[in-house]
Parts: C-alpha cells; structure tokens; sequence
C-alpha cells in the first residue's frame, strides 16, 4: 500500500482561517503592552509584602547552603538505562564540569554579597534604633 501525496490547497486552509477570526471577533487594533495595565500583576509578582529581617535571615541561610552545585549524581533506573547514563555523563563531562565551576563561583560571589546586605540591615537597623531613641530623648527635652 502506497503512501500518496495529498495537494494541499492554501487559499482554502487560507479561508478557513479567516473565517476562524472572523469568528472569534479579532481585528487589527490588537492591544499593545502601554494597553495593559500590569500593576496588579506585578504586585502579586514583588509578594508585596513588608520587609521582615527574619525572612530574610532565612533565606540569605539557606542560600549558604545551596551554594555549591555537585556535577556528579547517583545514577538510577535499569541496568541499562544506568550504563547508558554513565556514558553520556563521561562524554559531556569536559564540557558540563567547567559550566557547573563557573556557576559555582557565580553562587559563592552571590551569598558573599547577599550576607554583606544582611549585616548592612542588621547594622542600620541599629544606628537607625540609637538614632530613633535620641530623637525621642530630644522631643521629650523640648516638651
């Protein structure tokens, strides 16, 4: 049984998909991105919540922890599937290993700078209380 080649026909593929957005009412004034208002997207998107020190002590804690990425997995599945795991992973290791160095170092540089944030804000976070109390200590003096 021979496969044959059916001739397409374009103008009524064509038609059929005019008819389509005839249907569905599109036009040619369709919405540009300065149309849509995103704000509440984007609120939902930030998690417009307050600043909370603990959270972020949290977090910056469990960036330390993630900070280095192993190139090298236990293999699981069949026998088979494992030998053939094992070679790919030996054939693309030139290639993967300095990837996941260079993510590495890009991870290191990025907590060491998330930890230096994190003493930034614990340290205004002390400057601003002294400052908050002797503003205090002076509005009582002038009453």
């Amino acid at each position: 049984m021979a496969d044959t080649i059916k001739p397409i026909n374009v103008e009524e593929i064509m038609e059929q998909i005019r008819a389509e957005i005839e249907a569905k009412g599109y036009n040619d004034s369709l919405l540009s991105f300065q149309d849509v208002d995103g704000s509440s997207i984007l609120r939902e998107m930030q998690n417009a919540e307050e600043f909370d020190i603990g959270e972020m002590e949290r977090e910056v804690e469990l960036a330390n922890h993630r900070v280095k990425i192993a190139w090298y997995h236990q293999v699981e599945g069949n026998p088979l599937a494992v030998f053939v795991k094992k070679v790919i992973r030996k054939l693309t290791r030139f290639f993967v290993i300095p990837i996941v160095e260079e993510q590495n170092l890009f991870n290191h540089s990025t907590v060491r700078a998330l930890n230096q944030i994190l003493a930034y804000v614990k340290q205004q976070e002390i400057v601003i209380g002294e400052l908050q109390s002797k503003l205090d200590q002076i509005q009582k003096e002038k009453k």
